[in-house]
């Protein structure tokens, strides 16, 4: 044999013996990690809503949504929408939630010290959307002589495999 055929047939025989590489097509959706302050890793997956949000300091922006998990910790899954303005106030924020073509429901939130940063820690919410396509999340910012209304419009695409390779990288089950 000849040694451009010498390389051809290890490159088929490393092509046929392998097993083939396992990839999730995760769409718009962006995977990342962090440090918990309990020193626990947080895996998150992150994707922009479809509407734009006008700012009062910048640009119009979409605002970012994302789900998270600790690992070990199945009890606690999160959500998270980052905005580019704050949110007056502090403590919880009511935000009125829509999945796909269901009812309104409230749901209370919690504003982060600097008030860009709504979490709400609910493992019911990610079950439920693990087969849905759309969620629609509304707030009223302000004071209350001056309400001003927003909301953010999420397109979840395929968001099963997102929350699934959560689960795995967490170490936990998925939420049912």
């Amino acid at each position: 044999m000849k040694r451009h055929e010498i390389f051809g047939f290890l490159a088929l025989l490393t092509a046929v013996s392998t097993e083939p590489a396992f990839s999730q097509d995760m769409g718009s959706w962006s995977l990342g990690q962090s440090m918990g302050n309990d020193g626990k890793v947080v895996h998150m997956a992150s994707i922009h809503a479809t509407n734009m949000i006008s700012s009062g300091s910048s640009m119009d922006y979409a605002p970012l949504y994302s789900i998270a998990c600790k690992t070990g910790d199945a009890a606690h899954w999160s959500q998270w929408l980052e905005l580019e303005d704050s949110v007056s106030g502090h403590g919880d924020i009511e935000l009125s939630a829509v999945v796909d073509d269901k009812s309104a429901r409230e749901e209370n939130w919690q504003i982060s010290s600097k008030g860009r940063i709504l979490t709400r820690e609910n493992t019911p919410d990610i079950a439920e959307l693990r087969r849905a396509r759309v969620l629609k999340l509304g707030w009223n910012w302000g004071w209350s002589w001056a309400w001003i209304s927003d909301e953010a419009r999420i397109d979840l695409g395929d968001v099963e495999p997102v929350i699934f390779t959560l689960a795995k990288s967490c170490g936990i089950a998925e939420p049912e």
